[in-house]
Order: C-alpha cells, then sequence, then structure tokens
C-alpha cells in the first residue's frame, strides 16, 4: 500500500511543471512583444532619424526574458520527463538525471546573468555622471556576477554526482 501511495505521489511533480510551463509561457509572450516592438520602433525611427540608442538595451531585455523562459521551459519538460513519464526528447533536451537537470538549468541562469550585466553597462554613462558615484557599483556588480557564475560551474562540474 505504502509503495502504491509513493508511486502516485509522484504525480504531485505535475503542479510545479504546469507552474513552469505557464511561467515559460509567459515569459515568451513578453520577451517577445518587447522585441517585436523594439524592431517596430527601430524601423519607425530610422525612417524619421531618431536615435536608436536604447535599442540594444531593450532588445537584450526581451532576449533575456526569452532565455529565461527557455530555462522554465526545459527545466518542466525535464522535470515531467525524470520524475513522471520518460518523454522521446531530442539529444539536446534529455536529461538523465536531476543533476544534469540542474547543471541545464545552471547554464541558463549564467546567461541570464550574463545578458543582466550587459544591460547595466548601458546606464555606465548616467552612472558616471552622478556626482556621488564612482562607479565601484558596477565593478561589484561584476564581481558578485562572476562569483555566483563560478560558484554555479563548480556545483555543475564538481557537485552532486560523481564523474
Amino acid at each position: 500500500m505504502v509503495t502504491k501511495l509513493l508511486l502516485s505521489a509522484r504525480l504531485l511533480l505535475v503542479v510545479p511543471v504546469i507552474g513552469l510551463l505557464g511561467a515559460s509561457l509567459a515569459l515568451f509572450a513578453k520577451g517577445w512583444r518587447l522585441v517585436f516592438e523594439q524592431l517596430d520602433d527601430a524601423v519607425l525611427t530610422t525612417a524619421v532619424g531618431h536615435d536608436l540608442s536604447s535599442f540594444e538595451v531593450s532588445v537584450l531585455e526581451g532576449i533575456n526574458l526569452l532565455l529565461v523562459g527557455a530555462g522554465c521551459l526545459i527545466l518542466a519538460i525535464g522535470m515531467f520527463s525524470l520524475f513522471v513519464k520518460p518523454l522521446k526528447l531530442p539529444p539536446a533536451m534529455r536529461v538523465e538525471s536531476f543533476h544534469s537537470l540542474k547543471g541545464q538549468f545552471a547554464n541558463f541562469v549564467i546567461l541570464a546573468m550574463a545578458i543582466s550585466f550587459l544591460e547595466s553597462l548601458s546606464n555606465l554613462q548616467t552612472l558616471m555622471r552622478d556626482p556621488g558615484t564612482n562607479g565601484s557599483e558596477i565593478a561589484f556588480a561584476g564581481a558578485g556576477m562572476a562569483m555566483v557564475t563560478l560558484a554555479l560551474l563548480a556545483f555543475k562540474y564538481w557537485g552532486g554526482e560523481s564523474h
């Protein structure tokens, strides 16, 4: 009886999988909307001759949303495949263990942090005009992101499972 209960309890993981799918869909919609808005603005403002200085940053924000959405989608598919029912997936999306799933998600987090840092660099000129700052905020943010990236890479390669 306990074995049957535990086997059916794995279906509880369908709830977070559905939540991740919903989050992925919302992130994809928001990311695509932002990218398409920027493309539309670029076409219109180029025709009129306006400055496109924020175009690259806004496109990067859209790409960041799309990457986080892809990470949520991979996590949802991987969790379902690992714990509920194995799925026939392309090799790039296959997950053999929970550790490899966490490693794939760590890759998305590292990419999203890198894009966020590039977005913060776009505000560097505004930050440098402020008399109360010397730009060290960007250096500390970069150092913090580098430490988190190194920790995620160390976890991915050495933590969890023996090779």
